[in-house]
């Protein structure tokens, strides 16, 4: 596939050009030392300079002058623009010059060539808390299936007492099956008429079966519960049983998937609180007990939003989409927003704080393009260190407090 399957139509500041040409350059930013009669250099790479564009616009037509002009205009406005180049899309540039052609043999026609710098990528602010649920219960996922499960199952015995009575046993099954292939601790099922609080009690055991047994990994532990729940999915796809009956027992694997996902951030939660306080001769370096990295925790929102959207896709497809189905629907986006702003949460959490010696005599913002890359981070720094009292003399061996890269 080559550049002419994704082209996209140029533009810059919202005024279209036709392109005939373009190139990209990118130069290092580098810093050579050389001693007095050797051949030999020390380079030091200080990265990249910005990426440049070049491209070859061009008008032609009876009003190819009005184009030229309000091209014009936009090259010259103050400030960076945004450039869609034709192969690359959207880019935030600042032009560096450009020049128009004409010519006497194409009275309607002309020629720009411009030369635009990508400008810094806009920053998200650092540490914006952001209000996510402290954990989702999962009565808020089963409630509504069972309340509609509870009033099917008394219209049917009221009804049709022999398919009642089919039902009530399937139920109690299937729950036994499901109890029995889980080792969870109750077997017996004594309130089958009761459909809130057996699918309550089965999400709360399923919840409690990661333990995180520090003797296995935890996402091994975590992984090893989800492939046991998923097993039993179709416990309940009998055509015999009611549409109602079905809708409660995805809704229930979908608040299992989120209890064991709650357990999880939890627990994550309570191990960075506990790295934070525990002291460390190499913080940096230091792991966490429970070893669950970002890109781990990235897994368990997919695969959990994973079951959620399966559970919509079901309910799409099997059920009859009335005022209920579409109430669960919306129920499930919402959960599956709010797990992934929890998981956000973590995975953007400010880092722990720890303390550093100073490696040479340095001021804040040199420590703070030392360690982060961005000098502009000083004044973090500085409000976690107010008793020093001259932030332009840090001396080497001095002790400060800083955020964890």
């Amino acid at each position: 596939m080559g550049w002419q399957d994704e082209l996209h139509d140029a533009s810059f500041r919202g005024v279209a050009f036709e392109c005939t040409s373009v190139g990209m350059s990118q130069a290092k930013s580098v810093s050579i030392q050389q001693a007095p009669y050797s051949n030999d250099a020390s380079v030091e790479d200080m990265g990249n300079d910005p990426l440049r564009f070049s491209i070859e616009a061009m008008y032609s037509g009876t009003d190819y002058l009005s184009w030229r002009n309000a091209l014009e205009a936009a090259l010259n406005a103050t400030g960076s623009g945004e450039l869609i180049h034709p192969t690359r899309g959207v880019q935030q540039v600042q032009v560096i010059d450009y020049s128009v052609n004409e010519d006497a043999n194409n009275p309607d026609y002309c020629t720009f060539s411009i030369n635009f710098a990508v400008t810094k990528t806009e920053k998200r602010e650092l540490f914006i808390p952001v209000q996510v649920p402290t954990k989702i219960a999962p009565i808020d996922v089963i409630e509504t299936p069972a309340l509609n499960l509870k009033k099917a199952l008394a219209q049917l015995k009221a009804q049709k007492p022999e398919q009642f009575f089919s039902v009530v046993k399937n139920i109690r099954e299937g729950l036994q099956t499901v109890r029995t292939g889980l080792n969870l601790a109750k077997k017996a099922i004594n309130d089958v008429l009761s459909p809130e609080s057996w699918a309550a009690v089965i999400v709360d055991d399923i919840s409690q079966l990661v333990n995180f047994d520090f003797s296995i990994s935890a996402m091994a532990e975590w992984r090893d519960v989800v492939n046991r729940v998923e097993r039993f999915g179709n416990v309940f796809s009998s055509p015999d049983n009611p549409k109602e009956l079905k809708q409660l027992w995805r809704a229930t694997q979908v608040a299992a998937a989120v209890a064991i996902t709650q357990e999880v951030i939890e627990k994550v939660r309570e191990d960075m609180l506990e790295q934070q306080g525990r002291p460390s001769q190499d913080p940096l370096n230091e792991q966490s007990s429970l070893n669950i990295t970002p890109i781990h925790l990235a897994k368990i929102r997919a695969k959990t939003r994973e079951t959620i959207q399966a559970a919509i896709i079901a309910e799409r497809e099997n059920g009859s989409l009335d005022i209920a189905s579409v109430q669960t629907i919306q129920n499930y986006k919402s959960i599956a927003d709010q797990v992934h702003l929890q998981i956000q949460e973590l995975i953007e959490i400010r880092p722990p704080i720890m303390t550093m010696v100073i490696p040479v005599p340095c001021t804040f913002h040199w420590l703070a393009h030392h360690l982060y890359g961005d000098m502009n981070r000083a004044g973090e720094i500085r409000r976690l260190n107010e008793d020093i009292e001259n932030p332009a003399l840090l001396l080497k061996g001095m002790e400060v407090t800083v955020y964890a890269r």
